[in-house]
């Protein structure tokens, strides 16, 4: 009889096997690795005394004569033990306490093997530099990976046109220039580990006719050693050869030059000669061209073959200035790829003789490792694609000299470009690249450019705590996560390899960024990306979910524009630009296309929000969904389109107003209603200041009367209920998301509790001090698991939804209970809000040190610990982990770096808004001290801040603040414009 055995349901382990078996050498503090023998599950192979989890079976098993031996000594029912102690390793047999004899080799073998296992995930060094082995191995897809960008500020649409790629430790991955066009090829497939097609940035080297290197295989019997450094927006790989080369890789992508293609990534190899002889060597490089017509892959690939052909540029003397794919289609022909390699043969530059555009004739019979037809290039243009690419070139290298090749991929496109002209521009871009770096110092001016600006843009603030990773962090990784998703959004990263576009509620990303632009004197372009969001809200007052150069899914998703309303607010509050709610912007979806100024794109979101698109409570509907892309509770939703075309209709029929009430069954977001509190709140400031007081009237009764709907109908005993349902007429569902809403998937738990509901209660003013402790306490004792806050407590929507996180998820991933680390920095940003301001002191002691137990769980270098458990990425924040193991999934890209910065930007003390900084810091307990430098760009602030242990606050505590040594009443710091460092010192005594 057949027996279906699944990963989750199946609790018997193979270290479990192995502690019973030696149990006398394993104490519960002995990491373990192990692997079952067969799959009668009854006997294992495992190695101890580990400093973390690592595969170290199953590399030791890669060893042949070890691999024989261990196996051997299993037979098909003993356990084997290996034992590592500090200059030694040891066998041990199960139903033996004695070692087992093993020749010197073995045990020889196994040293060398496990010398280093400490540092097979690579270190992290105090530049927040990853530097990684190419030969242990990866604990997952994300870990080993790297993000770079160009720079096109000062440049049009910069939001979208700004060039990305993704890098792995072998340089292996994808290009991406404007929106969702790609460069080089990504690898459609289900495998996480491959973002672009793998020959994409690879080369190989050649000598007398055999090849003697290839990038991407480092167990190549010539390789001595392999390493490679990822950096802040670029990334080095360095190897070292048998035969006598240091090869040297450092990959970043260009800034925008004039004149210059759209989008360039360039590659310099370094390649010096240690031999102490003359080398004449042949460097053959390769990659994938992405596809013109990325959605035809779904369907129909010949299509996507047929409608390109083989081209190259050709310079007089027969050299291959570029190779470049050429399309047939018009829509095709207005974004042009290429690629060129500059080989600097001592003083000269000269160019590849050899190319070939067909992946199956370069391979042949071999692989990509070892293709078959290597050392000589056919040099045939095909007459229909996929568009691979090889170059190569011949560099001869005396002893001691350092041979360089540069190549630069890239694309030359129409968009930001009105000059652009299919027969010429490719030409002429080209042309002017070649010219520009025929001086080999321009290519490290241009990464010296991207140093540079990034150095300045970090520099917003610097924390210099006793915790020097966490500084590292802070001040180098976490902003260039945030300057990443800036641009093109969350859209491309490591498995965001397809063509998700960008979403308007990504907004929150510029929450945070541009705290670091307006520093460096960058605010215009704050506003541009911010007119580009807001040209995306329909005249209704509902937004496009998504968008690159035009947008999509109008209205599906309900809390989109309100995200609009905090970045203009906060904008406005930094740089007291209240001119800018009357710039002129597009309003989406109109035909002619027309304006209106900001202030009365706002206005429109609020009255759809607060007074058009609501339910029987007054809060606004869910629609398909609102931030939760999961909670999908009403199956018959419909879009804004349709919501404006019926609500028309009602208006007629009924004789009502504009302002009137859709009338419908829909359920409400009582998320939506937090963030409607906060934009309505946020306007009332807004509108006095501008002098609305007409206007300003309103919305004072509008949040009035939204924050007494909220408590009558949203608070439901223990907690803020996360939606109310309108459709059941007899009242079997009332509710989701609070005690004895009957939809608990836990029968130890009385409701569903959401996180999220705790969160913007709290940024919104909303909760009071008895609510937020009830609140607080659901949340340890349903939410809390050892890898933070879950996003939700085990809930059973398919009572009431076909459609939601509980019918595509396991439990503990996703939206359906995973640690969701965007939502737990939001509730950390609540719990330091609230910290600050509620009454009592031990109900704030609590918030704080809730709010740091899972700041210190988010922080991506925590991976380093436990790196092959853990996974993610050591320095860039992933989306979530999975509540039952722990592990980031991913992707790498997701608001919780916009919101961990925003939480300890809140916890350290630094409000900065036009008129200065007010100073209210929330310290951990055990620290005593704490130093930063805020840079506003017009002058610095060093800021430090010192206490006794245990938990102050300005609330509550006697505290002294002097600046420049001078005392100061309040904690509010004016605003310097001089340019000079002034000193600010907070004592609690």
């Amino acid at each position: 009889m057949l027996q279906k055995i699944v990963a989750r349901d199946f609790k018997l382990s193979p270290e479990s096997i192995l502690r019973e078996r030696f149990g006398y050498m394993l104490d519960d503090n002995t990491i373990v690795d192990a692997i079952f023998v067969n799959t009668d599950y009854k006997s294992a192979i495992g190695v101890a005394n580990l400093p973390f989890k690592v595969p170290a079976v199953l590399q030791i098993l890669k060893d042949k004569e070890i691999s024989e031996f261990i196996l051997k000594e299993c037979g098909n029912s003993y356990s084997i033990l290996i034992f590592l102690e500090k200059d030694d390793v040891k066998i041990y047999k199960e139903g033996s306490k004695k070692e087992v004899s093993a020749p010197s080799q073995i045990k020889k073998g196994l040293k060398k093997l496990l010398e280093n296992v400490d540092r097979w995930a690579g270190t992290l060094n105090d530049r927040g530099e990853h530097t990684i082995d190419l030969r242990t191995p990866s604990p997952g897809p994300h870990f080993y990976v790297n993000l770079l960008m160009g720079n096109r500020i000062g440049y049009d649409y910069a939001l979208q046109t700004t060039p990305k790629s993704v890098v792995d430790r072998f340089g292996r991955g994808s290009f991406r220039s404007h929106a969702d066009t790609q460069v080089l090829a990504t690898r459609w497939d289900m495998r996480a580990e491959e973002n672009g097609f793998p020959a994409n940035r690879q080369f190989y080297i050649v000598e007398d006719f055999k090849k003697i290197f290839y990038s991407a295989d480092v167990n190549d019997e010539n390789i001595e050693s392999a390493f490679c450094t990822h950096s802040q927006n670029h990334s080095i790989i360095e190897y070292r050869t048998k035969c006598g080369l240091e090869i040297k890789r450092t990959i970043f992508i260009l800034p925008q030059y004039e004149g210059l293609p759209l989008a360039t990534e360039v590659q310099r190899i370094e390649i010096k000669n240690t031999s102490g002889k003359k080398r004449n060597l042949k460097i053959v490089y390769t990659g994938m061209f992405g596809t013109g017509t990325p959605h035809a892959i779904f369907e129909d690939v010949v299509y996507t073959n047929v409608i390109m052909q083989a081209s190259v540029l050709m310079q007089d003397g027969g050299g291959i200035a570029a190779i470049s794919p050429d399309y047939y289609p018009e829509q095709c022909r207005e974004n042009l790829r290429f690629s060129t390699l500059m080989i600097r043969n001592g003083n000269n530059v000269e160019f590849p003789k050899e190319f070939c555009s067909n992946y199956n004739e370069f391979v042949g019979n071999g692989t990509l490792e070892n293709p078959e037809n290597l050392t000589k290039l056919s040099n045939n243009l095909y007459r229909k694609g996929p568009g691979f690419f090889a170059l190569a070139g011949d560099l001869t290298i005396e002893p001691g000299d350092v041979g360089v090749v540069d190549n630069f991929t890239g694309l030359v496109s129409s968009k930001a470009n009105p000059d652009f002209d299919y027969d010429n521009t490719l030409i002429e871009e080209v042309s002017n690249l070649i010219n520009k770096f025929m001086d080999k110092d321009e290519v490290l001016k241009a990464l010296d450019k991207n140093i540079e600006f990034y150095d300045k843009y970090r520099n917003f603030v610097q924390l210099n705590s006793e915790n020097q990773e966490l500084n590292t962090y802070f001040n180098r990784n976490l902003p260039f996560q945030i300057l990443y998703q800036t641009f093109v959004s969350r859209s491309f990263c490591q498995t965001q390899k397809g063509y998700r576009e960008i979403g308007f509620r990504e907004i929150q990303d510029v929450f945070a960024t541009m705290y670091y632009f307006v520093s460096m004197g960058e605010a215009d372009f704050v506003k541009q990306l911010l007119k580009e969001w807001c040209s995306k809200v329909f005249e209704f007052g509902f937004a496009y979910h998504n968008f690159y150069w035009e947008g999509k899914e109008p209205g599906k998703w309900s809390d989109d524009a309100l995200w609009f309303i905090q970045a203009a607010y906060r904008y406005i509050n930094l740089t007291g630009d209240i001119g800018f709610l009357d710039e002129e912007v597009i309003v989406a979806g109109n035909s002619p296309i027309s304006t209106r100024p900001v202030y009365e794109t706002i206005k429109a979101i609020i009255r759809y929000s607060a007074e058009i698109s609501i339910g029987k409570h007054k809060m606004p509907l869910l629609d398909s969904a609102d931030w939760n892309d999961c909670l999908k509770l009403d199956s018959d939703y419909i879009d804004g389109i349709e919501k404006e075309k019926r609500y028309k209709e009602q208006l007629k029929r009924t004789g009502g107003k504009m302002g009137d009430p859709f009338e419908s069954n829909y359920t409400e977001s009582v998320m939506n209603a937090f963030l409607l509190k906060v934009a309505i709140d946020e306007m009332i400031e807004l509108s006095e200041e501008k002098g609305d007081l007409e206007y300003n009237k309103k919305l004072k009764e509008l949040s009035k009367n939204l924050y007494d709907n909220i408590q009558e109908h949203a608070w439901k005993e223990v907690f803020f209920a996360r939606a109310l349902f309108n459709r059941y007429e007899n009242g079997e569902f009332s509710y989701l998301g609070s005690k004895g809403d009957n939809l608990s998937a836990d029968p130890n738990i009385d409701g569903s509790y959401f996180i999220n509901s705790f969160s913007w209660s709290v940024l919104a003013d909303c909760a009071n001090e008895d609510q937020i402790r009830s609140m607080l306490d659901v949340i340890d004792s349903t939410l809390k698991t050892p890898y933070g806050i879950k996003l939700v407590t085990p809930t059973d929507l398919g009572k009431v939804a076909d459609d939601t996180a509980t019918g595509h998820y396991f439990p503990g991933d996703r939206e359906n209970g995973a640690v969701f680390k965007h939502a737990t920095m939001m509730a950390t940003a609540a719990m330091f809000k609230a910290a600050k301001k509620v009454k009592d002191k031990e109900l704030a002691a609590r918030l704080a040190n809730v709010g740091y137990w899972m700041v210190d769980l988010v922080l991506p270098f925590r991976t380093m610990k436990d790196p092959f458990v853990i996974c993610g990425n050591p320095r860039i924040c992933t989306q979530y982990n999975n509540s039952e193991t722990g592990e980031n999934i991913g992707p790498l890209l997701s608001g919780t770096a916009t919101w961990l910065n925003l939480t300890m930007i809140s916890a350290i003390g630094v409000e900065y808004n036009i008129n200065g900084i007010i100073i209210d810091p929330i310290l951990k307990e055990e620290q005593e001290s704490l130093n930063y430098i805020v840079n506003t760009g017009r002058a610095l602030y060093n800021v430090s801040i010192s206490k006794p242990k245990g938990f102050y606050r300005l609330a509550d505590c006697n505290a002294t603040i002097t600046v420049d040594g001078n005392k100061i009443e309040g904690n509010f710091i004016p605003l310097f414009t001089d340019g000079n460092e002034h000193t600010v010192e907070v004592v609690f005594e």
